[in-house]
């Protein structure tokens, strides 16, 4: 039966403020914001589905020898063209495996007489969706993302991993399992799947000309985010200069080496990674504390492990969680910047970069310059989530 996987959740003390701690189930409130809508409560099949595909590296080279694949439909005429080009092997044979993946994900479609239209990874724009029912990414996380990211409406989006061996698959159904692209569009019109929905990070980027006589904005820009948002130096090894007000607090001066903010789905990625907790650097702070004449029972390097896989375990929140985990990497504190939480979670970021020349780094894949003193605006909100499909193959 079709239903929704997990509803959204947040978390707030009674002070009706953000609690700056890692999530905790128990401590969840009861209070969802499901987009449950009319519209959603019986399942329509869909009639029309854009198909985005990824750009193969075959497909890439041939780019930068001016070889146009978009238009040429055949693969055989497409290999007359590249016949006389000195390519690997192995380029060749993924890049059939990936045009075979995507005439399975077509005929399968086709047998339930729906209509299709395919584009490629970089002809994807916030025109490209309107009319269809549902996305199909073909590829991987990438690929996904990027069919994410430009969504602006209540359509449902679906990632199919091309390359299960090349490619971790993790936002796609199924990841890195085998499964044909029949099984899972079969799944979704028989109902046997679950709505899941994956909050995004609404992206504001306000530019300033500001002078004595007026400050006026000049250029308004929107993105939504899947995974994460890192904003620095372009350049990183300079120092990067922020006004930081996080909950609408009073705005803090910072110097980093950048700002990282994730969401529950993006918070396996980077932001693991940098907040991580190692060994070695458990056993310092241990020896440090033994030192200071705390006694570690039974220490050994079972127990160290323990340690740094519990902490790590609480870096990761639930893709549904209506909250953001921000980070500011490599923190300056003296008496011109004063300490903050270094890490900790919110609904709601302002950044007035101070940057010579900055950048907004979104889901690692998009570069936004940014001017010196311009406004970030960073919000999670239930009504920009994403609508995708999650499916049990357990059984």
């Amino acid at each position: 039966m079709q239903s929704i996987y997990t509803p959204f959740t947040n978390l707030l003390n009674s002070n009706n403020t953000v609690v700056n701690e890692p999530l905790n189930k128990e401590k969840v409130l009861k209070e969802n914001y499901l987009l449950l809508k009319n519209s959603e409560k019986n399942f329509f099949p869909p009639r029309k589905v854009l198909i985005i595909s990824k750009t193969t590296r075959l497909q890439w080279e041939m780019s930068l020898k001016d070889v146009n694949y978009k238009k040429i439909k055949n693969e055989k005429v497409f290999f007359d063209e590249i016949s006389n080009e000195n390519i690997s092997p192995h380029i060749i044979v993924k890049h059939l495996k990936h045009i075979k993946y995507v005439n399975k994900i077509i005929h399968a479609l086709k047998k339930h007489c729906i209509q299709i239209k395919i584009i490629y990874f970089d002809e994807y724009n916030e025109n490209s969706s309107k009319g269809f029912d549902l996305i199909i990414t073909a590829g991987g996380d990438g690929t996904f993302l990027t069919g994410a990211s430009k969504i602006k409406n209540n359509i449902p989006i679906i990632g199919l991993n091309s390359d299960y061996h090349g490619s971790e698959g993790y936002l796609c159904i199924g990841k890195k399992m085998n499964i044909p692209p029949k099984i899972i569009i079969n799944k979704f019109l028989e109902k046997k799947f679950d709505w899941m929905y994956r909050q995004r990070i609404k992206v504001i980027v306000k530019e300033r000309s500001i002078t004595k006589e007026k400050n006026m904005l000049v250029n308004k820009k929107i993105f939504y985010v899947l995974n994460e948002v890192f904003i620095s130096e372009i350049n990183s090894g300079k120092v990067s200069y922020f006004e930081v007000s996080i909950n609408n607090e009073k705005p803090v001066k910072q110097k980093n080496s950048g700002i990282s903010i994730c969401t529950g789905t993006g918070s396996t990625a980077w932001h693991f990674n940098i907040n991580k907790l190692y060994d070695d650097k458990l056993k310092s702070i241990i020896n440090v504390l033994e030192n200071m004449g705390v006694i570690f029972e039974n220490k050994n390097s079972n127990f160290i492990k323990e340690v740094c896989n519990r902490y790590n375990k609480k870096l990761i929140f639930d893709p549904f969680c209506c909250q953001m985990a921000y980070t500011f990497r490599e923190p300056i504190y003296n008496n011109t910047f004063h300490q903050m939480s270094q890490k900790g979670f919110t609904r709601n970021i302002k950044i007035i970069s101070k940057c010579s020349n900055g950048g907004l780094f979104l889901d690692g894949n998009n570069l936004i310059p940014i001017n010196f003193n311009s406004e970030i605006i960073l919000q999670i909100l239930p009504e920009d989530s994403l609508k995708t499909v999650y499916m049990n193959f357990d059984n």
